[in-house]
């Protein structure tokens, strides 16, 4: 894909040795950077487990010398291991922990207020975004937001500001490895095809995000940050490449964030999350009338998916269909043919080939809709036409799609 020398001079390294912050904007709209609240939560998280057992994939005593700055940030704050700030951390996170049974919920809210060491919202002008799980568990908000005042007054204490600085090589080097493979492109491309518009794209990088070992291991979760202008679609990315352990983070000349496929999906599936999901809740009622169609042999097909439910497998298609769809309209249909191999082949996603055919009736007739919301009735009426035995028929064509497709090859 072309990128324009005004995309390239702008792209820029910046850090604020203050706070610990370092961000690569590779367009006026898209940045890469580090939140040095989600790596203070992070070097925290690796404390308190030493008390709580685990959260999430931090799990006390697995070996995480494959992920460079989670082992040695953990040597160098394990001082404070039994410091009483840790262990009321331990105690808050572990109430968190046994009511929403995530800490996607802390890293929001940890990414909607200032940069440690300031203190407040991000953007006081705005409310804090809801999160359905602390709505569903009240109480957990006041716990977050406990934690978070806690967490400011671990990062002046134990210097945190000052850790992220010496090692700032690795940081500056896990964005390199992130930035080459993130498609300044994509994001107008997605604009134009949903038909919205969003005021910036962030994606946060943590060195310091625990994920156990293992080749495909990898972590992506999308908060909600709001602001002024609107909601900012972000994700936070884990490493996703195991490496061998050297003597020192100085030492590191790859910094596990080298994974093409890894930092395109995120960039492209996990941010279309966010052009399709808040479209498709206004009609969850309508979709899930139609959960007959989910038969037990699309089920049996998906489980490996943990796609779930009739509404969870419509989303998951139509995320795919745009990306599908915008790579044809991004003229490269070598990758549009990659996807359609990855989603029908390898995630079974057999819907596809006949969403695929009726949505060209949205591209053809974009003055009469204007944006996706203003087709989702249509297609919802195409999609309730089907019947179990129109969607057991595209199992039986299309299960084995990856491997007919690669004898064309």
């Amino acid at each position: 894909m072309k990128r324009s020398c005004f995309f390239l001079m702008i792209t820029l390294l910046c850090f604020s040795a203050a706070r610990g912050q370092y961000t690569r904007h590779l367009s006026p709209k898209v940045s890469v950077g580090t939140s040095p609240n989600i790596e203070t939560y992070f070097f925290m998280e690796k404390l308190a487990v030493e008390h709580i057992g685990n959260y999430v994939f931090d799990i006390k005593g697995v070996d995480y010398s494959h992920q460079p700055l989670v082992h040695f940030a953990f040597g160098h704050f394990q001082q404070y291991k039994d410091d009483p700030l840790v262990v009321r951390c331990a105690g808050l996170m572990r109430q968190i922990r046994d009511l929403l049974h995530d800490n996607g919920p802390i890293m929001a809210y940890l990414l909607n207020q200032q940069d440690f060491p300031a203190r407040g919202p991000r953007f006081p002008s705005v409310k804090t975004p809801i999160d359905p799980q602390t709505e569903e568990h009240p109480q957990s908000k006041a716990l977050i937001a406990e934690l978070s005042d806690s967490l400011r007054t671990f990062y002046t204490r134990a210097k945190v500001a000052g850790f992220l600085k010496t090692n700032a090589a690795f940081y500056k080097g896990a964005l390199q490895e992130t930035v080459k493979d993130v498609s300044q492109a994509i994001f107008p491309a997605m604009e134009k095809w949903y038909g919205q518009q969003f005021p910036q794209y962030i994606l946060y990088i943590s060195p310091a995000m625990p994920i156990t070992p293992g080749e495909d291991n990898y972590r992506g979760f999308g908060p909600n940050i709001l602001s002024p202008k609107g909601k900012i679609p972000s994700m936070v990315i884990s490493s996703s490449r195991m490496l061998p352990l050297k003597e020192n983070l100085q030492a590191y000349h790859q910094y596990g964030f080298d994974h093409p496929q890894v930092t395109t999906f995120i960039a492209r599936h996990e941010i279309s999350h966010t052009f399709v999901n808040p479209v498709l809740d206004k009609f969850k009622t309508r979709i899930e009338a139609d959960s007959i169609l989910n038969t037990k042999e699309l089920q049996a097909l998906l489980e490996k998916n943990n796609f779930g439910s009739w509404y969870v497998c419509i989303i998951e298609h139509l995320v795919r269909l745009g990306e599908i769809r915008i790579a044809v309209s991004m003229n490269d249909l070598k990758e549009a043919e990659r996807l359609r191999r990855l989603h029908i082949g390898e995630y079974s996603c057999v819907l596809l080939p006949l969403l695929e055919k009726k949505i060209t009736e949205y591209e053809h007739n974009r003055s009469v809709y204007s944006n996706l919301e203003s087709y989702i009735p249509t297609l919802l009426d195409y999609i309730h036409s089907l019947s179990p035995k129109d969607i057991n028929d595209q199992i039986l064509k299309y299960k084995d799609y990856a491997k007919s497709e690669a004898t064309k090859m």
